[in-house]
């Protein structure tokens, strides 16, 4: 689960992620990644566990082994987005 899911979606949209991809929902693909990293590691995602960098290294040293790498490198951009939105208040 993530905590604060919609103000973390109006934050990457708001901050143009995924302006650019060619899928229309990239958006929304950041919000899936997040609940399958939340899965895979057991956790709610919440500024309690992700709020600056550090956070996002632990995190992703958790998930290494568990998805390919390919999959891991999308899981941290969405990870640094949420850090990101934490760091600013949201």
């Amino acid at each position: 689960m993530i905590k604060n899911e919609q103000k973390y979606l109006e934050w990457i949209e708001k901050n143009g992620v995924g302006k650019n991809d060619y899928v229309a929902s990239s958006a929304k693909s950041y919000i899936s990644y997040l609940n399958t990293v939340s899965k895979l590691i057991g956790e709610d995602i919440s500024e309690i566990n992700l709020f600056d960098e550090n956070c996002v290294n632990e995190i992703v040293n958790k998930l290494n082994g568990l998805r390919s790498s390919k999959s891991i490198s999308n899981y941290k951009s969405a990870l640094k987005q949420y850090a990101r939105m934490v760091q600013n208040r949201f």
